[in-house]
């Protein structure tokens, strides 16, 4: 038989110095340490100093018997599980019942069988052993479950309340006195997050599963108080014997609130348009695409209503009061086209209203014949006409008056449409109402003549302007180093102006729209690098203080075959050194033109030019897609940058991007900067570069319709 590993301690009380001296003997040949008293007071005493691992007792001692002895020591709270065996002479019923009620663990009579006692002396030693380590797993596994964040509950194989965690109790509000022996669901009232409805925990599932589980998502766990609610995430699994059988289940769950309201905020960022709360164009694409799958579904003949909605003379609020007037005029106007939508609900039974862009809106009525559009939308003109807009200080308000010209385009379920054509159609409707007189409405039909000539006459001018290599303009806006005061380097960005048959200055918005149609995006694009590159080369100067200027790349550029090739033939035939050269895509571009973004940028990288991504977080604001693009820079997208200063969940989202960015060693560009708190807040969170208007208006850099 194997000795113990680490030599147990045993004291041997027996007032007989014979049977003392050869149990002593007998025991240091069994490999145990041994020490000796004479009676039942030595015990206690000694036990208080040493605490042995046993003790081997004579039962009729002088001064203090066995008996009396082991009565006294399991009174003491550290012999609670100490062996005691009664070794004695005595077999009289008397005493062993005496012996057993003091507390022996065991009881052997005189003479002793020296292999009796030798096995019984193991396997009571093995067996504290074991019931030792058996506590101290208990204990550790009971901290464990005390001090972890998730809630633990227990119960038995009846689903009643065993065990419940600081955690559990926290989020149940029971404490572990009063829930025990109550039914599981009395203690676990659970909800669905999106009906509010009660749930019913299916307990015999688990027990039945044999498996861990995890709980449906959009679970909700109701305090005891009726009042706190927490969003969980949670697992539960059956507890098995030795043998296998189901005793019990052990549900495990943590409190994912906060997580799940960020997440529900980043989803409706996502869709939201930041300025107006309204849908954002990525979403209304989205739920006009389900309206079209649907109603190819649908055997019945549905009418459908396309609003595409441009505001009038929103033009002369932006540029005469500031963007902060327009912005204050889009969400007053956001909220009066939602208030008259919800007001007319007896033309149509859903209506999704979106902000496109700008001041450009849209407007699906579902179902809604065209007689019902055509009451609407006059009704929403209408609305829009009384406005009357103040803007200024108090001694001096400016009041302003507008319009909108809204695109109409009834369709069918019969009709096969993608979300593109219908917004192209309703964008060209758009266009006719404006030029048929602005503030009304015109429905498109096919062939429409009137608006294809607008379209028409921009692919005129733009063609026109491009043979002519002249009508175009390009300004310059200012990116400043924000936290690096040893970049005192120039960096802006390019942007493009075209002048009209009557002279006036025309943004992108107004003619990039025909030109996206009629494919003569890669032309511009094209006009403004051999441009710039030419400017550069004859303005040394200018050029030799430059660090980096940024050049757009449109998304039908990029998907362009014979575009790169242009681009790559331009930059290898000029002498100015590339690496001042970044081109800007658009992350929806890179995104969802992944090939192709990955094609241009590998081709610049590889002649030493630099790449940013721009508007990052209109989309998806996903890294994924950027680990295998090698780009310089991110330009946080101004929705987010607006509003930083009070809006907490927009400084985070700004932080998280910009910590991201560092760690995958980009630098940082924050758009639509438009006061000193921002410039504060983007200080905080260590953003490289800012531009906005407040920071430096687009200054000419050079027109081709007058000398420089």
């Amino acid at each position: 038989m194997n000795t113990p590993s680490k030599k147990s301690h045993i004291l041997v009380v027996d007032d007989a110095p014979l049977i003392r001296g050869l149990l002593v003997q007998v025991l240091q040949r069994y490999g145990y340490e041994v020490d000796t008293a004479e009676n039942g007071q030595q015990a206690i005493d000694y036990f208080l100093k040493q605490q042995p691992d046993l003790i081997l007792l004579d039962a009729d001692m002088p001064i203090m018997d066995g008996v009396t002895a082991c009565a006294h020591i399991r009174e003491l709270p550290q012999a609670k599980h100490l062996p005691i065996i009664m070794v004695t002479s005595f077999v009289e019923r008397e005493w062993v019942d005496r012996a057993y009620l003091a507390g022996v663990t065991d009881y052997i009579t005189k003479p002793v069988n020296w292999d009796v006692l030798r096995n019984r002396i193991h396997y009571i030693l093995q067996a504290k052993q074991a019931e030792e380590a058996l506590f101290e797993e208990k204990e550790k596994a009971q901290i464990t479950l005390a001090s972890i964040g998730d809630g633990v509950i227990t119960t038995n194989a009846s689903g009643r309340i065993e065990y419940l965690n600081a955690v559990a109790t926290k989020l149940t509000g029971w404490k572990l006195d009063e829930a025990y022996g109550l039914p599981l669901p009395q203690i676990f009232r659970i909800i669905d997050e999106n009906t509010g409805q009660p749930l019913t925990f299916p307990l015999h599932h688990y027990l039945e599963a044999g498996q861990t589980v995890e709980l449906s998502s959009h679970i909700v766990l109701i305090h005891c108080d009726q009042k706190q609610r927490f969003a969980i995430e949670n697992t539960a699994a059956p507890i098995r014997d030795r043998n296998g059988n189901t005793i019990g289940l052990v549900l495990i769950f943590h409190d994912v609130t906060e997580s799940r309201k960020m997440t529900q905020e980043l989803s409706y960022q996502a869709k939201h348009d930041a300025l107006t709360g309204l849908y954002n164009r990525h979403e209304f694409e989205t739920q006009l695409k389900r309206v079209l799958e649907l109603a190819q579904e649908d055997p019945m003949t549905v009418e459908y209503a396309l609003l595409y909605m441009d505001l009038d003379q929103f033009k002369i609020v932006n540029d005469s009061c500031g963007h902060e007037a327009g912005d204050q005029l889009l969400k007053d106007v956001a909220k009066l086209l939602q208030k008259t939508i919800d007001e007319d609900k007896t033309h149509y039974t859903s209506a999704i209203l979106a902000r496109l862009g700008g001041d450009e809106f849209a407007l699906l009525l579902e179902p809604c014949s065209l007689a019902n559009a055509m009451t609407t939308a006059p009704i929403l003109c209408h609305q829009i006409e009384k406005i009357r807009f103040f803007w200024g200080n108090p001694n001096q308000k400016n009041l302003f008056t507008i319009g909108i010209s809204i695109g109409l385009v009834p369709f069918t379920n019969a009709q096969t449409l993608s979300p593109k054509t219908l917004l192209a159609m309703a964008d060209t409707a758009c266009y006719a109402a404006k030029n048929a007189g602005r503030n009304g409405v015109y429905v498109y039909q096919d062939n429409d003549l009137i608006a294809q000539d607008q379209n028409i006459q921009w692919v005129s001018l733009i063609q026109h302007n491009l043979e002519k290599n002249q009508g175009f303009s390009l300004y310059y806006q200012p990116i400043l180093s924000l936290c690096n005061q040893h970049d005192r380097g120039i960096h802006y960005e390019i942007l493009l102006r075209m002048n009209n048959t009557q002279g006036q200055l025309v943004r992108p918005g107004a003619f990039f729209s025909a030109a996206a149609r009629y494919n003569l995006m890669p032309n511009l694009d094209l006009w403004v690098i051999r441009t710039v590159l030419t400017w550069l080369n004859s303005h040394p100067q200018q050029l030799e203080q430059l660090t980096f200027n940024s050049i757009n790349i449109s998304i039908h550029s990029i998907n362009d075959n014979s575009f790169l090739e242009t681009v790559l033939n331009y930059l290898q035939t000029t002498s100015i050194p590339l690496h001042k050269l970044c081109f800007e895509i658009d992350e929806t571009t890179a995104i969802t033109s992944l090939t192709g973004t990955v094609k241009f940028i590998t081709a610049m990288k590889q002649l030493g030019c630099q790449i940013a991504i721009d508007n990052f977080g209109t989309g998806m604001a996903s890294f994924l897609p950027l680990k295998n693009l090698a780009i310089d820079f991110l330009k946080i997208s101004g929705t987010f940058i607006q509003r930083i200063a009070d809006d907490p969940i927009d400084y985070a989202i700004v932080n998280s991007i910009n910590q991201i960015a560092h760690l995958m060693h980009l630098r940082t560009i924050a758009e639509n900067v438009e006061n000193q708190q921002i410039i504060e807040k983007l200080k905080e969170i260590n953003i490289d570069y800012v531009q906005g208007h407040w920071l430096g208006e687009p200054q000419l850099l050079l027109s081709s319709t007058k000398s420089e």
